[in-house]
C-alpha cells in the first residue's frame, strides 16, 4: 500500500508540469540575449556589459579573462562580425515543480572573408533572467 501511495504521489508531481517546446514567444525572449551579445561585440566596448549576459555556470568552465581573450582572437584572427543570421533554434520551457527554461540558438556569421557558425546555450536563472551558459564558435576552414 505504501508503494502505491509513493507511485501516485510521483505521478501527481510529474503530471502537474506543463511542457512547452519551440514556442515563438520563447524564441523571441531568448533571442534577445545573442542579439545583445553581437551588439556589444560590434558597437559596445564595455566588457562588463558583455559579461553580464553570461551565467555563473559558464564561468565555472571558462575564466572571464580567457573568454575575453578568445573574443579578441576571433575578432582579430577570423575577422570582425559583418552579419549574423539565425539558422536553428530550440526552446524547452517546463512549468511546475521542476521548472526550467532552456534555449539553443545557432547562427551563421560572416566575419571579414571568413564564415563561422556560433552556438549559444541559454538558461533562465533563479532570478528569471536568461543567461548564456554555453558558447561555441566553429570555423569552416575549407570554405572561406
Amino acid at each position: 500500500m505504501k508503494q502505491f501511495f509513493t507511485i501516485m504521489l510521483a505521478f501527481l508531481l510529474t503530471s502537474c508540469s506543463q511542457i512547452y517546446t519551440n514556442r515563438e514567444t520563447d524564441k523571441e525572449a531568448g533571442e534577445k540575449i545573442p542579439k545583445k551579445f553581437y551588439w556589444e561585440i560590434r558597437y559596445g566596448g564595455a566588457q562588463d556589459n558583455l559579461l553580464k549576459l553570461f551565467g555563473d555556470e559558464f564561468f565555472e568552465a571558462t575564466s572571464k579573462d580567457k573568454f575575453l581573450e578568445s573574443i579578441g582572437v576571433a575578432e582579430n584572427k577570423i575577422g570582425p562580425i559583418q552579419e549574423y543570421n539565425l539558422v536553428k533554434w530550440e526552446t524547452l520551457i517546463v512549468k511546475g515543480s521542476n521548472a526550467k527554461s532552456e534555449y539553443l540558438f545557432v547562427y551563421d556569421l560572416k566575419r571579414g572573408t571568413n564564415k563561422t557558425q556560433e552556438t549559444f546555450s541559454l538558461k533562465k536563472d533563479e532570478n528569471g533572467d536568461i543567461k548564456i551558459i554555453g558558447y561555441r564558435v566553429n570555423q569552416d576552414l575549407m570554405n572561406p
